[in-house]
């Protein structure tokens, strides 16, 4: 299947969007980091990399994804030495695997603002199908599910952003209707679209539902 060219118009969105950002947020994310270093001292299971990068797929192609630390060193050591990848969501499922601020970080979706280098570097777009590891990927591939092979991956999209709110789709088909908008549509339109989906997301946040 032909990947989706990404449009002018959205990727200076991504750059802009993505640089303001880093900027408004740059003291929320020096205190994370203050306070991440801070629980490392008086609670070494929680030491370790401040960020840290997974392997993910984004339009087809392995990246390496930034994300701030949430799990305990032990537990990303019991990984790395058993040569296996990072499944997220199954380790989220287990509270004891995640830091004290890591749970926060997680609830409120501020995990993800390394990511933000991630999109200006072009690995990522603000808006799209989520990334998934290659393990995922391959199985996505063998049931005939090619979002995360036809656009570049996002920050967000449709489906994340509507968590806790009642939607009657998939994953899978709401990103192929993204997909399809992206393809048929010109760019200040797919802008506007990607600027709604950010601003469900924002209120997503606020709800503390995380992504």
């Amino acid at each position: 299947m032909e990947k989706v060219r990404i449009h002018f118009t959205k990727r200076v969105f991504d750059i802009l969007v993505s640089l303001m950002l880093i900027v408004l947020l740059l003291p929320v994310i020096i205190a994370i980091c203050f306070i991440m270093l801070a629980e490392g001292i008086f609670i070494p299971a929680s030491r370790g990399k401040i960020i840290y990068a997974e392997t993910r797929v984004s339009e087809g192609r392995p990246f390496k994804i930034y994300k701030f630390r949430i799990y305990k060193r032990s537990i990303l050591k019991k990984i790395e030495e058993k040569g296996e990848l990072i499944h997220t969501k199954k380790l989220e499922q287990e509270r004891d695997n995640l830091t004290h601020i890591g749970r926060i970080l997680k609830k409120v979706y501020m995990d993800e603002l390394p990511q933000l280098v991630n999109i200006l570097k072009g690995d990522m777009s603000l808006v799209g199908p989520r990334p998934t590891n290659p393990e995922n990927y391959r199985e996505l591939i063998a049931r005939n599910c090619y979002s995360k092979q036809l656009i570049r991956a996002g920050l967000t999209g449709y489906f994340q952003s509507h968590k806790g709110l009642k939607i009657y789709k998939g994953q899978e088909e709401l990103d192929m209707e993204y997909i399809d908008f992206v393809k048929n549509n010109p760019g200040w339109k797919v802008v506007l679209y990607d600027i709604k989906i950010i601003f469900i997301t924002i209120l997503t946040i606020l709800r503390a539902e995380g992504i």
